[in-house]
């Protein structure tokens, strides 16, 4: 016996009876769902008279990918029919609403190939859905193609800038333009070739309504700050605290280079191994990590001192408000100005360059942490298809934050039809 289905579509259904199916699970050849059907509409209407005929001309064996589950293709082979109309004698193949014509892809199939590529390189999607790697890329990139230009685009209010190089730490720098607007869910807004002073201003140039944005998170590179004041006047520059911190990691790190060359052998492997510590704040660290670090404070008193600058520069980003910041930074320069240590005296130097822009975090508390966290995404995709061009990259970027906010709303429905089912039928008591 059958089991019957019906397929809608605008508003049109077209039944048909799954005959025969069949799962080939990953690991072996050609992986998918098979799908063997049978249509049961005896007949269609002509397109050029619309008289109704039943009478069939020939017959056609076709296979369409239907669509995806759990990223497992489902393909769908049955007899598409070629009608002759009775009064026009038109031939024509039977209309399909689910399917374009001429096409061997359904849209829900082009869809769930698209939302594929967020994890897997287009070679790999293309040899799950039986496509070449260059036609999944065409389809990703089409699709990025559809979304609206810059100056077509919603301007966003709060922006971050950063730079990205595909092969870390070797390669050109691409500039990375974020949307902070949603701070704990930064947006990729755009990316480009350059990171040059002129390709920002053309960058901010295009925006639709540049006056609207208020804030624009940046690390301490002098060109951002002069293509912001130059194409963004109403726009506050923040130097985000990640940079900063970052900065300060990078001047402890000197100092335990300058202090490792007096240990041991055995010293120098054991705190070479152990300078992740040293960055970390106390609180987080287990008691067995305490214990190694306050054995490096007693062994060096130098790294130590170091280690408490450190620390008191993060404090600093617990500060309440402007005026606290400042009292606890003039203290932390004090500090490092007796201390004599030239990593830091360089870091106090930047710092006192940079004064207002850091300072400006307490009033627009953005950050490009998160975007870091973005570009070591950008990268893993880039080195997963050995080098994508930029738009694709882009692409599968959006394709992959999109497929994010989609499975965030369904846990977040989940939970609220959990919630509605717990009000209605409380647990006995």
């Amino acid at each position: 016996m059958l089991t019957h289905y019906t397929m809608v579509h605008e508003c049109k259904e077209v039944p048909f009876a799954i005959i025969h199916q069949e799962e080939i699970p990953f690991g072996y050849p050609n992986p998918g769902l098979y799908r063997y059907l049978q249509l049961l509409n005896e007949g269609t209407r002509c397109p050029d008279c619309g008289y109704w005929t039943t009478r069939v001309h020939e017959h056609h064996m076709k296979q369409v990918v239907a669509g995806a589950h759990n990223d497992t293709p489902i393909f769908d082979h049955f007899n598409h029919r070629r009608f002759i109309c009775d009064a026009c004698c038109r031939t024509f193949m039977e209309p399909l609403p689910w399917l374009k014509p001429y096409q061997r892809m359904s849209v829900i199939a082009k869809q769930s190939l698209i939302f594929a590529t967020a994890d897997r390189t287009f070679k790999s999607v293309g040899e799950a859905f039986d496509r070449s790697g260059q036609t999944i890329g065409v389809h990703a990139r089409a699709c990025h193609g559809e979304h609206p230009a810059i100056s077509d685009r919603s301007t966003p209010a709060l922006i971050g800038l950063d730079e990205i190089s595909l092969a870390k730490g070797k390669g050109k720098y691409r500039l990375v333009m974020y949307d902070l607007s949603v701070p704990w869910r930064p947006q990729l807004f755009e990316l480009h070739e350059s990171r040059r002073k002129e390709a920002v201003m053309d960058l901010f140039n295009q925006l639709s309504q540049p006056e609207q944005v208020i804030a624009v998170a940046i690390d301490m590179w002098r060109p951002y700050q002069t293509a912001i004041k130059a194409a963004l006047p109403q726009a506050i520059v923040v130097i985000d605290a990640f940079h900063v911190i970052q900065a300060s990691t990078r001047a402890l790190d000197d100092v335990r280079k300058s202090v490792q060359h007096v240990l041991t052998k055995e010293e120098r492997v054991a705190l070479k191994e152990d300078k992740d510590l040293f960055a970390e704040r106390t609180e987080e660290l287990t008691p067995e990590q305490q214990e190694r670090l306050k054995h490096w404070e007693t062994t060096s008193p130098t790294l130590a001192q170091a280690m408490r600058l450190h620390q008191k520069l993060r404090q600093l980003y617990q500060c309440n408000d402007l005026e606290e910041a400042l009292d606890h930074l003039g203290a932390w320069e004090k500090e490092v100005i007796a201390s004599s240590l030239e990593p830091f005296d360089d870091l106090l130097k930047t710092i006192w360059n940079w004064l207002p822009e850091i300072l400006h975090r307490f009033h627009y508390r953005i950050s490009n942490a998160k975007t870091e966290g973005k570009n070591n995404q950008l990268r893993t995709m880039n080195q997963q298809g050995f080098g994508y061009s930029l738009f694709s990259l882009q692409a599968r970027m959006q394709v992959k934050e999109e497929k994010e906010a989609i499975l965030k709303w369904r846990k977040y429905q989940a939970r609220c039809e959990q919630r509605i089912h717990q009000e209605e039928y409380p647990p006995a008591a």
